[in-house]
């Protein structure tokens, strides 16, 4: 298969890779706490991963996985349903005793570093530019969401958003989807040695993880991450299943995007190659 990932391609191959198809992923994903267990990069790494998997069905190029993310304040009945107080000030997966803090930036700082990256491929007429997101900050994606609207170009440009909480996704953070993602691209960073063992629970308030029901303002009233989501129970086969499907969740939309585009240009009659 040819080389899709662009730090390791020549100018000639991105030119060829982008006029066979003229495509960009950008993965991106804050370097942040995801329990004990798991290493800071997960949302990186995970949207690196679909990405490549994406890009294998679609041609295009696969820029490097970027270490960026924002979070906000938790709301106090977030907190609650995290087994908090509710009128702490914790920001993201800060969790008060946690040995580490996450890598976040500010919002505008985000906002400007992934306007520039697009204007850039943009430059470099790239017409499909999917945002592969890894997190699941509201305030995140939503700064994602604005990029992708302002830059997209009817008839022109494509850009969106994509990656963590698509609908095949049940939410959670660091729990069993997540884990197994891990255990499948990089085994050798999971210790789930770091969490209790079975039976004893794990806690969202304890340990930084979430469960669908949690996220959905259900948790249970220990604050224990229910069985079929505990990340004790994830396996590297599961994370590959999943990576596939979501790979292939992303390259249905971004083969709409193109057909879109050539049936802009087939209108307006400004098609310039076949593949464009």
């Amino acid at each position: 298969m040819a080389e899709m990932r662009y730090e390791l391609m020549r100018p000639q191959q991105i030119i060829d890779a982008r006029d066979k198809a003229p495509v960009a992923y950008v993965p991106l994903g804050p370097l942040e706490w995801h329990g004990p267990h798991l290493p800071f990069g997960v949302d990186m790494l995970h949207a690196y991963a679909m990405a490549l998997e994406a890009a294998r069905e679609t041609g295009g190029v696969v820029l490097p996985p970027l270490p960026l993310g924002t979070e906000t304040l938790i709301t106090p009945e977030r907190l609650r349903d995290r087994g908090f107080r509710g009128d702490e000030r914790i920001i993201g997966m800060d969790f008060p005793g946690f040995t580490l803090a996450s890598l976040y930036v500010e919002e505008s700082a985000l906002g400007v570093i992934m306007n520039e990256i697009v204007r850039a491929l943009k430059r470099q007429e790239f017409r499909v530019i999917v945002l592969v997101n890894g997190h699941g900050g509201p305030n995140h994606r939503a700064m994602l969401t604005r990029v992708a609207n302002e830059q997209s170009e009817p008839g022109q440009v494509a850009v969106f958003l994509t990656g963590a909480l698509l609908d095949t996704h049940p939410r959670g953070h660091a729990s069993l989807r997540e884990t197994s993602y891990m255990l499948d691209l990089c085994p050798e960073s999971v210790d789930l040695a770091s969490l209790p063992p079975l039976p004893t629970p794990v806690r969202t308030f304890e340990h930084g993880v979430l469960d669908h029901p949690t996220c959905a303002g259900e948790p249970a009233s220990d604050f224990s991450i229910c069985p079929d989501q505990d990340p004790r129970r994830a396996t590297a086969q599961w994370g590959r299943e999943a990576m596939v499907r979501e790979g292939q969740s992303i390259a249905a939309k971004v083969r709409d995007a193109l057909a879109n585009l050539r049936g802009s240009a087939e209108a307006s009659g400004t098609v310039r190659t076949a593949a464009r």
